[in-house]
């Protein structure tokens, strides 16, 4: 009997020699949760080990195991209704299910840690998140927030209880969450557009658009889901570039893309053609935006008035931009 640690609490694990095609497979798994159930049905445990055998990597393990000659590291499984679930180790559950296929009688028996069954959902979902979250990390990102989602729908816990649980920074659950909520709610589960809402979501620039501006949400969705929008940086390189822009050019431009008059490639060569996207540009753009800012000009003038070496290098600036100015002209 070995113990295991959970929340600093610790259980006694007990592990034995389990009939594998008894085990039944967790169904909050990440790796099919979210596909199995995109048509709106709870998936069946023959579903779910159909799905699972599917995966590449549970046929990588399958070889790896084969040539091993059983697990290095047992499943983790514990007792409801009378069942055991495999919450650690489902793929390794499905790699078995393949080797019995050819030979059930060697492959009948897995090893198994055996978790107490007092153990709760908010612990199952702690020992989870240590191993997949911020351990190994090998459930990606989308599957990720995926399993964060739902633990906080069903456990209704704050994100800072939450990324306490797990061993996260809240930002970090904080952005998981949002990303995934945002997905939800625009009926896209689709794991590949993960990035392109998770650049839309964190950009500054589109955030102001998107306070003044309900339609931007519906029109940039429409586009990611029929692949006008073509990868995932454009969102950031193409579609952010036109959104940090000042003016009323570029305000006109990204209303245009709104409305769908133009598409974010349009709109940026749109931009481009102003001079608004080059390096030059934006060092001036910056430096203008820094001069005019009221708290810098305060504690410029405040410091000005014992630094005589500033009000020296205003003058040097002041004449430096007079022969810019005439040599444009």
């Amino acid at each position: 009997m070995s113990k295991i640690t959970i929340s600093k609490k610790e259980y006694n694990v007990e592990e034995e020699l389990l009939n594998q095609c008894e085990l039944l497979f967790y169904e909050e798994n990440p790796r099919v949760y979210s596909i199995m159930r995109s048509n709106g049905t709870t998936p069946t445990q023959k579903d779910i080990e159909t799905k699972m055998k599917s995966m590449e990597h549970v046929k990588q393990l399958r070889l790896s195991i084969e040539q091993n000659g059983g697990l290095i590291d047992p499943l983790i499984v514990v007792k409801r209704n009378n069942d055991f679930v495999v919450l650690e180790g489902n793929s390794r559950l499905a790699a078995y299910r393949l080797l019995a296929e050819k030979d059930p009688v060697k492959w009948q028996k897995v090893r198994a840690n055996i978790l107490p069954e007092e153990i709760t959902e908010n612990e199952i979902f702690t020992l989870l998140g240590q191993y997949h979250l911020v351990g190994r990390k090998d459930w990606n990102i989308f599957e990720q927030a995926a399993y964060l989602y739902r633990q906080k729908q069903s456990s209704g816990l704050e994100n800072d209880i939450l990324a306490k649980n797990v061993g996260l920074t809240e930002s970090k659950v904080n952005s998981l969450i949002q990303t995934y909520s945002f997905m939800v709610e625009n009926d896209d589960l689709r794991p590949d557009r993960w990035s392109y809402y998770e650049e839309y979501l964190k950009s500054r620039a589109i955030r102001k658009y998107r306070e003044t501006n309900a339609q931007i949400d519906t029109t940039f969705v429409k586009q990611v889901k029929t692949g006008q929008i073509k990868q995932a940086m454009d969102v950031r390189i193409v579609f952010g570039e036109i959104a940090k822009a000042k003016g009323k050019t570029a305000a006109k431009i990204m209303q245009d893309i709104i409305e769908e008059k133009v598409d974010i490639y349009d709109g940026h060569e749109r931009l481009k053609a102003t001079g608004k996207t080059t390096n030059t540009f934006k060092q001036i753009s910056k430096f203008h935006e820094a001069i005019t800012d009221e708290d810098f000009q305060s504690s410029l003038l405040l410091e000005a008035t014992t630094n005589k070496a500033i009000g020296f290098e205003l003058r040097k600036i002041q004449k430096a931009v007079n022969e810019l100015l005439h040599k444009i002209n």
